[in-house]
């Protein structure tokens, strides 16, 4: 009878040497997969970020476009009436220019 012990015993450390090992590749295999995972949630958050990023600078971009095409029209505005008041004052200006001749022919 203790032969037959011996051999059960044999064939159960047998068996747990078995499962041992598949515990050990299992572990292997669910660390493989979780780094695997993570290197894929990692890339996703990345494409996520430059997508975001890239989004932001193009409204960004848009905005100080709306801003610069806003100056540059009040300043277009604000020449316009400088030429305009130039304008008006060139006839005056004229007239104290052809004065000042006239006077100065005058007096010679």
């Amino acid at each position: 009878m203790s032969i037959e012990i011996i051999k059960v015993i044999k064939d159960a450390e047998e068996k747990a040497e078995v499962i041992k090992k598949e515990a050990v590749q299992q572990s292997k295999q669910i660390i493989t997969n979780a780094n695997a995972e993570v290197t894929k949630i990692v890339d996703e958050a990345k494409e996520d970020a430059y997508a975001k990023r890239a989004e932001v600078l193009k409204e960004a971009e848009a905005q100080s476009q709306l801003f610069y095409d806003s100056i540059v029209s009040d300043a277009a505005k604000e020449c316009e009436d400088i030429l305009k008041n130039a304008d008006k004052h060139m006839d005056d200006a004229a007239s104290i220019i052809l004065e000042r001749i006239v006077k100065a022919s005058g007096n010679s």
